[in-house]
Order: structure tokens, then sequence, then C-alpha cells
């Protein structure tokens, strides 16, 4: 991929905490990554309306790299106090297939859970 392409994504990852038998989210920050993301459009990416769904991006990159399934990607840099945020990151990585030596990341807009 070419460098003019890239741009700077920063990723978090979800580390539910319980404290007085309620559930809340922190996210830890991992690193940032130049990747190439792109607003692709297609009738696949539809919703269950059948409505094309403008609310997901796709990231590719052409080495491994350490996103996984849930991880939170930003594409701005989130407040951290020491390696945490209570600030959810805008996309939620919903899938990760390798074709080739190529990863395309699927992610949709993290609305919480």
């Amino acid at each position: 991929m070419k460098i003019k392409n890239l741009s700077k994504v920063w990723v978090y990852t979800p580390r539910p905490t319980k404290k007085d038998g309620e559930t809340t989210i922190k996210w830890e920050y991992k690193r940032d990554y130049m990747l190439n993301v792109q607003q692709d459009i297609n009738e696949l990416d539809s919703n269950k309306a059948g409505l094309i769904d403008y609310d997901r991006i796709k990231v590719r990159i052409d080495y491994p790299i350490d996103i996984s399934k849930n991880d939170g990607i930003s594409l701005e840099e989130l407040p951290v106090e020491g390696r945490y945020t209570t600030i959810p990151p805008k996309y939620r990585v919903i899938s990760n297939p390798k074709i080739g030596k190529s990863t395309t990341f699927t992610c949709d807009i993290y609305h919480g859970e």
C-alpha cells in the first residue's frame, strides 16, 4: 500500500470491570498504527432492513498487526490516564478476515452495550 493512502488510527482493548455489581468498560490503549481506512459501499454491507449502512468502515493492512475482534479503533487520539480511557472509541472491529497477505478489518460505529 502506498504511504499517502495510510491514516493514523489508535487501537484500544475493552476491559470490563465490576464494581458494586455494575459492569463498566474501560478501554486499554494498545498502540497506534498507520492503516488504510476506507468506506466501501456495496449491497453486501446493508443492514437488516436492506438499507446501505454508512456507519461501516474497512481498514486494510499488508503486514500482521495486533488487532482482534471487539477491539476499538479511533481515528483521533483519546485522552488516556495511565493506559486506560473511559471514553469509548468511535469504531469497534466486528471481523478481521485474512486474504493472502492482506487483512481487512470491518468496523461498525460503537454505540455502547
